[in-house]
């Protein structure tokens, strides 16, 4: 097939290799000229790693062949910064599906996606880009749910090689609701310039946890917000864990992993973050039911101090600039 890509950040970079390499031609295509066109791709796989030529790496101007299937991998704050015909042209005219990824549904409708293309998915995992055509997949067990099509179904049956497990859904806004709530911890762990599993292991962690994670599931339900249960990483049940064995997360001490969120990955490069589509969002759903937020809220306040003063040294010391 032909695969056209908008968002060649970590996760688009990660699928277009990946894809390449289960025999597509893909073009990665940025919001603005690649700084080096035609780089040979460096993938870090759990216990392997793979080089990739031959992905086309094109800024927003070049134009390419009609696709078979477009997926738009750009950040929330990205999409949520692109105007409408801008969005129009970058993934063309014709009838391929257009599969945006980790999306908030609101921005959709801003774009006005086709909806006879539109199809919605999630990457339950973390990518990280170490650098320009360098990155890595920080996740033992992948997963994409995704809503079906023809397309698609044959599209992503080539990434199983390599570990991804795919979810085929009919709807995949209510797990798109749950993506958002479990993303809220990505502000705080990233405040820690740390990694979930080692911000869990601090009580004070868990303390914020358990209070943005349930204050987002409050806020869904008030707003009549279906959550659906997402695989490996559902936000009901870690709120239901910190509530009944906290303690359970002591064994994650030590040395941090690579699943450095997408946060914390634009926060040291200096780079604008999500947090605005993430915390802020929820305070609004909240706010727009009649349901007043105090963790999410409260840490919204606190974005600043990290680029201004540096990182919390830990969640303890984060906790308590929030009191």
């Amino acid at each position: 097939m032909h695969v056209s890509i908008l968002g060649p950040g970590a996760v688009g970079t990660l699928l277009g290799g990946l894809l390449k390499v289960a025999g597509h031609d893909v073009v990665l295509k940025g919001r603005r000229a690649p700084s080096r066109p035609g780089a040979t791709i460096r993938i870090v796989l759990p216990g392997s790693w793979l080089l990739v030529d031959g992905v086309d790496q094109v800024g927003p101007e070049d134009g390419s062949l009609t696709p078979d299937a477009v997926l738009v991998t750009l950040g929330r704050q990205h999409l949520h910064a692109m105007r409408r015909p801008d969005f129009a042209r970058l993934t063309g005219t014709g009838d391929a599906p257009i599969a945006v990824f980790n999306c908030d549904p609101v921005e959709i409708e801003r774009l006005a996606v086709p909806p006879e293309r539109l199809k919605l998915c999630l990457t339950l995992m973390t990518a990280v880009k170490l650098q320009d055509a360098e990155v890595e997949l920080a996740a033992e067990k992948p997963i994409i749910l995704y809503e079906s099509s023809r397309v698609l179904d044959s599209l992503f049956r080539g990434l199983t090689r390599f570990g991804f497990q795919l979810v085929a859904v009919p709807d995949a806004r209510a797990s798109l609701n749950s993506l958002l709530v479990w993303q809220l911890l990505f502000l705080p762990v990233a405040m820690c310039n740390t990694t979930l599993g080692v911000f869990l292991s601090f009580p004070e962690g868990r303390e914020l946890a358990a209070g943005l994670i349930g204050e987002g599931c409050a806020a869904m339900e008030k707003a009549g917000m279906p959550m659906a249960p997402l695989p490996l990483m559902d936000p009901r049940e870690l709120a239901t864990k910190l509530q009944k064995k906290p303690g359970s997360f002591d064994s994650d001490t030590g040395r941090p992993d690579r699943g450095y969120n997408s946060l914390l990955q634009c926060s040291l490069k200096g780079r604008p973050t999500e947090a605005a589509q993430l915390n802020r969002r929820i305070v609004e759903i909240a706010s727009a039911a009649g349901f007043q937020l105090t963790w999410n809220w409260r840490i919204l306040q606190k974005v600043s101090r990290v680029s201004s003063l540096g990182f919390y040294r830990t969640p303890a010391e984060l906790l308590r600039s929030l009191a």
